[in-house]
């Protein structure tokens, strides 16, 4: 039996930033060639998923705070968590549909917050649909436990790897508790100048994140509906867009992120004529490495930048000048550290508190925006080979869109999810998506 838990701060603030219409949950889809037997699947869940003791664990609110613990379901059942479906129509839009409805429907508060389909009917072959609250693991955490349940299994002590992981973010964590930090700043000069800088640059970079006005407002700032649709892309070689990079000069992540900027103007046009910047959420891993076999704890390890997207720029050139600039600028920045203390002091506060400071970050976004390097060979479950891996990230509180871009395989990847009050047909992001990526591509040639 395993012991109640204290669930931590920051898995707590996102456990509270759930709405009645929108909870911050993310989907996961595996795509196989052939049909993988049902009995597979749950062989799998059984020798590889539940060895992690959250997959069998409920949430239990706890006090007038917004603390909460982790507690068995003693009355856990396998089958509460796991169903078999078949799609109708057999394709893609088909697969998109049934993660839509899967992303609308709420968890069940009172089991583990998960939930996994063994779909067949996807062609010839079948498809793994996953739900868990982003209060169980982040989207980094979720592809070390990818990496876990394959038959390859993880590499022992799996780094995290390097485009992951905030090298050129200023660490400001102090080693220790804070008791220990002052203490020891007190017996030496040169700690109290360390300490004293760290303390003035988190300082400074909370007040330029608490003074951000509410982001500009368009059709992503709409009251939401609750109903949530699905949208993935084309497989793009990563070798293309490495090429493409370079060519420009720039980071592969720079260069997705202005095909996604130049996607989202492709929308908003169509409302009248954009602003000039509208802002993404964007998170940023804080893990030394990724979780491996075993690893109970997954959780939530990461921090959130505020990265403006120059979506009333006309030419893709001019998009990607201001968008390495303001990559560059954040990579010098605290704020990814910064944030991730403001989500721990935010997972303390009384209930009421904590729904109210959520609007630090979502009212002054439009849309959340993850960039998540996956595997770089092809993965087996069960024997079976994965085709495709896809997922969407959470887009919470008062956010009604969430983009994910994922590497598998030497493949590129773009999902979108969407409350259909704000984006009606995520497939028209997608599309503009490999539209940009196109005419970036042009760009380069041209620069060559």
């Amino acid at each position: 039996m395993v012991e109640r838990e204290r669930m931590s701060a920051v898995d707590a603030a996102w456990l509270h930033m759930d709405r009645p219409t929108n909870t911050a949950d993310v989907v996961a889809l595996f795509t196989f060639p052939d049909r993988v037997p049902p009995g597979a699947v749950r062989r799998l869940l059984e020798d590889r998923l539940l060895t992690h003791p959250r997959f069998r664990q409920r949430v239990v609110p706890e006090g007038a705070l917004a603390l909460a613990t982790w507690d068995e379901d003693r009355t856990f059942s396998l089958r509460r968590h796991l169903a078999h479906r078949r799609l109708a129509g057999g394709g893609t839009r088909a697969l998109e549909r049934f993660a839509g409805a899967v992303a609308t429907e709420p968890l069940s508060p009172e089991h583990p917050l998960w939930r996994m389909y063994h779909v067949d009917g996807f062609g010839k072959g079948s498809a793994v649909v996953a739900k868990l609250h982003h209060c169980i693991a982040d989207g980094f955490a979720l592809v070390g436990l990818l990496l876990s349940m394959a038959d390859e299994g993880p590499p022992p002590e799996a780094p995290a790897p390097a485009s992951a992981r905030p090298r050129a973010f200023r660490d400001l964590r102090l080693e220790g508790p804070l008791g220990g930090a002052v203490r020891a700043a007190l017996a030496s000069p040169s700690r109290a100048l360390d300490l004293g800088t760290r303390a003035a640059d988190f300082a400074r970079s909370l007040a330029r994140m608490a003074l951000l006005p509410q982001d500009a407002p368009t059709r992503f700032s709409r009251p939401l509906s609750g109903l949530r649709r699905a949208a993935f892309s084309r497989p793009i070689p990563l070798d293309l867009v490495r090429e493409r990079a370079h060519g420009l000069g720039v980071t592969v992540n720079d260069l997705l992120v202005t095909a996604l900027a130049g996607a989202l103007r492709r929308v908003l046009v169509a409302d009248g004529p954009p602003p000039p910047e509208i802002r993404a959420l964007v998170p940023v891993n804080l893990r030394d490495q990724l979780p491996g076999a075993g690893d109970p704890a997954l959780g939530n390890r990461f921090g959130l930048v505020f990265l403006p997207l120059p979506v009333g720029a006309d030419e893709p050139g001019t998009r990607l000048d201001r968008i390495r600039s303001a990559v560059a600028e954040l990579k010098r920045s605290p704020d990814a550290v910064v944030s991730y203390a403001v989500l721990w002091a935010i997972g303390q506060l009384p209930q009421e508190a904590d729904r109210l400071l959520t609007g630090f970050f979502s009212r002054k976004a439009s849309l959340v925006v993850t960039n998540v390097p996956g595997p770089t060979a092809r993965l087996h479950l069960a024997g079976h080979e994965i085709d495709r891996i896809m997922f969407n990230v959470p887009h919470p509180a008062t956010l009604g869109v969430g983009v994910s871009i994922l590497s598998y395989a030497g493949e590129v990847r773009i999902g979108v999810r969407a409350d259909v009050a704000v984006l009606p047909d995520p497939g028209a992001l997608v599309r503009g998506f490999g539209a940009e990526v196109d005419a970036l591509g042009a760009l380069a040639g041209g620069a060559g």
